[in-house]
C-alpha cells in the first residue's frame, strides 16, 4: 500500500540556525539585563520596605548578592555552552583560576600594598583618574592578561568572538572576588546600595577586560603592531580609573572633596551607560572585522 507524503507538495524549509556555537553577545545581554533589573528591584524594595540590616546580617546578604552574577553566568552562558554543538572548552577552569589569582594576589596587593583609598580619596578628579588607572586598573588588567594568555590564548581563540567569551568569564571572576571582599572584609552594605555597587563592579570589570581581549584577538587574527599590547593594557586600566573616580563623584553628588550628598542611583546609571557603551563598541568592531573576512570578492569589477 502506497502512502502519501504531504511534504512533497512544498520544498523543505531551510534550517533556521546552523551556528554551532553559543551566541556570546546574546547570553551576555540576558545576564546584564537581569542583573540591572535585579539591582533596581532590590534597591526599590529596600526603599519601600525600609529595610535596615544590622552589622551581622549585612555581610551575609551582601555575599549572596555578590554571587548572583556568577550564578547568572552559569545559567545563561555556561549552560548555553553545554548545549551548543561546539562548546568552548576551558571556560569554567578559567573562572576558577581567576578567582584564586584575584583573591590570593591581585586584590590583596591592591588593598594592602597600594592602598589607593588612603591617598587618593582626597585628591582632585584628574589625579584620582590617573591614580586609579596606574594602580588599581593596571594591576587588574595585567592579571587578566596573564590568565588569558595562560588559559586561552592562542589555542582557544578559534574565532574573534572567542576572545569576548573568555574575557567576560575571567573579568566576572575578578568582579566576584571584589564583591565578596566588599561583603566579608568590609562588612557589606544595606541591600539596595550593595546591589547597585555589585552590578557596577561587574560591568566595569567586564568592559575593561574587553580592551585587552580585543588586542589578543588582533594578535591572533590580525597584524601585531609595536607597543599595541602595552597601549591596550593602559587603555583598559584607564577605563577602570575613569569609572572609579567618576562614579564616586556622581554617587556622593559632586566631584568636590567636601561633598556630602549621596546619590547611588546616579552613579549606577553612569555604570550601566558606561558598560553598555563599551559592549556595543566592541560588538561593532568584531562584527565589522568578521564581515570583512566573509565579504565576497568582485572579479571583473573595474
Amino acid at each position: 500500500m502506497t502512502t502519501f507524503d504531504a511534504s512533497l507538495l512544498s520544498p523543505p524549509s531551510p534550517r533556521e540556525d546552523v551556528y554551532p556555537y553559543r551566541r556570546v553577545w546574546r547570553t551576555t545581554a540576558y545576564e546584564t539585563g537581569v542583573l540591572i533589573a535585579g539591582a533596581l528591584a532590590v534597591n526599590l524594595a529596600g526603599s519601600l520596605l525600609d529595610i535596615h540590616l544590622d552589622a551581622r546580617q549585612r555581610p551575609l546578604v551582601t555575599a549572596l548578592l555578590a554571587l548572583m552574577p556568577l550564578a547568572l553566568w552559569l545559567l545563561f552562558s555556561y549552560r548555553g555552552e553545554r548545549r551548543a554543538r561546539r562548546p568552548r572548552e576551558g571556560l569554567l577552569p578559567s573562572i576558577v583560576v581567576s578567582i584564586l589569582a584575584a583573591n590570593a594576589a591581585t586584590a590583596p596587593f591592591v588593598d594592602e600594598v597600594i592602598a589607593p583609598e588612603t591617598w587618593l580619596s582626597a585628591a582632585s578628579g584628574l589625579v584620582r583618574i590617573l591614580g586609579y588607572t596606574l594602580t588599581v586598573g593596571l594591576a587588574f588588567e595585567f592579571s587578566k592578561y596573564l590568565i588569558l594568555r595562560v588559559m586561552a590564548w592562542p589555542k582557544r581563540f578559534e574565532r574573534r568572538i572567542d576572545a569576548v567569551a573568555y574575557s567576560l568569564a575571567v573579568s566576572l571572576a575578578f568582579a566576584t572576588v571584589l564583591n565578596l571582599r566588599f561583603a566579608l572584609l568590609e562588612g557589606g552594605g544595606q541591600p539596595g546600595a550593595a546591589a547597585l555597587r555589585i552590578v557596577s563592579t561587574v560591568l566595569v570589570q567586564q568592559a575593561a577586560g574587553l580592551v585587552v581581549a580585543y588586542r589578543l584577538m588582533v594578535l591572533k587574527f590580525g597584524t601585531p603592531r609595536l607597543f599595541s599590547l602595552a597601549i591596550s593594557l593602559l587603555a583598559g586600566s584607564f577605563l577602570i580609573g575613569f569609572h572609579t573616580a567618576f562614579r564616586a563623584g556622581l554617587t556622593v553628588g559632586s566631584f568636590g572633596v567636601g561633598a556630602t550628598g549621596n546619590t547611588p542611583l546616579l552613579g549606577f546609571g553612569f555604570s550601566v551607560a558606561f558598560g553598555v557603551a563599551v559592549f556595543a563598541l566592541f560588538a561593532f568592531l568584531i562584527a565589522t572585522a568578521d564581515a570583512r573576512d566573509v565579504r565576497p570578492s568582485a572579479p571583473g569589477r573595474r
